[in-house]
C-alpha cells in the first residue's frame, strides 16, 4: 500500500491496540469502597500512547500532505466502509435491533451486555459532543496551520477535534472487546479503529493528531464507563 497508508495505520494501530491490550484481562471483583489502581502494564500503555500523540502532532501536516498526494479511486472506495463503522446513523440503529433481539429471544445475559456496549458507546459520543465546539480546532481542508484554534466556535470548520467517527468506533469496539474478553476480538477491534482513523485522515477532515487522541479518549471513556457498570451491579 502507499506509503500514506503504512506510516498511517502503524501510528493509528499502536495507539488503538494499546490500550485496548488490558481488555483481555478478566474483570475484577470491585466494590464502591475500592478504587483499581492501574498496572505498571497499563502505565506503560498509557506512556506509549502520550508518546505517539506527541509524535503525531509533529507529523501533522507531513502525513495531511502524503494524504493528499496518495489519494485514488480505489482507495476511496477502501475507504468509504469507514463510513459505516464510525456514524451513529448506522451505530444506534444495530445496538438498539441487537438488544430487542437478545430481550426476544429471552438471551438475558448478551442483553445486559449489549446495553453495557451501548451506554459506554452513549458516554463516548457525549463527551465528543462536549470537546468538539468546545476546543475548536481548525480542520486540515481549510489550509491553515495545525495549532489554529477558535475555542467554543459554533463553526464545523473549527470542531476538528475530537473525531467524531474515531470516539464512537474506539468507544464501540474497547467496549465488545472488553465484553467478550477474547483476543481475537480485541484484535479485530483494533483493526477497526485504526481503518476509520486512516480514513479521516486520508479524507482530509482531521489531523492525525486528532485521530490518535480521539482513540485514546473514545477506549478510555468505554473502559471508565464499563467499570463503573460493574462496580454498581
Amino acid at each position: 500500500m502507499k506509503d500514506f497508508c503504512r506510516r498511517s495505520m502503524l501510528a493509528v494501530a499502536l495507539c488503538a491496540v494499546g490500550p485496548l491490550a488490558h481488555a483481555q484481562s478478566p474483570p475484577e471483583t470491585l466494590t464502591s469502597r475500592t478504587a483499581r489502581a492501574p498496572t505498571a502494564r497499563e502505565r506503560d500503555i498509557w506512556v506509549a500512547s502520550s508518546a505517539l500523540l506527541v509524535a503525531s502532532v509533529a507529523f501533522d501536516e507531513r502525513l495531511r500532505a502524503a494524504a493528499l498526494a496518495n489519494q485514488s479511486r480505489s482507495l476511496d472506495r477502501l475507504a468509504a466502509g469507514a463510513d459505516v463503522l464510525g456514524t451513529a446513523g448506522h451505530i444506534v440503529p444495530a445496538l438498539v435491533t441487537t438488544y430487542v433481539g437478545a430481550r426476544l429471544f429471552g438471551q438475558r445475559s448478551f442483553a445486559d451486555a449489549t446495553l453495557r456496549v451501548g451506554l459506554s458507546y452513549a458516554a463516548a459520543d457525549a463527551v465528543e459532543s462536549l470537546l468538539k465546539p468546545a476546543v475548536g480546532r481548525i480542520r486540515p481542508n481549510e489550509g491553515r496551520e495545525p495549532m489554529t484554534f477558535r475555542p467554543f466556535s459554533a463553526s464545523g470548520n473549527y470542531q476538528s477535534f475530537p473525531s467524531a467517527h474515531v470516539v464512537h468506533i474506539a468507544s464501540l469496539a474497547s467496549a465488545i472487546a472488553m465484553e467478550a474478553n477474547r483476543p481475537w476480538v480485541t484484535a479485530l477491534a483494533g483493526a477497526s479503529i485504526t481503518y476509520v482513523g486512516v480514513q479521516r485522515v486520508y479524507r482530509n477532515q482531521h489531523w492525525s493528531s486528532d485521530v490518535v487522541a480521539s482513540g485514546m479518549l473514545g477506549v478510555e471513556v468505554a473502559r471508565t464507563t464499563m467499570e463503573w457498570m460493574r462496580r454498581r451491579h
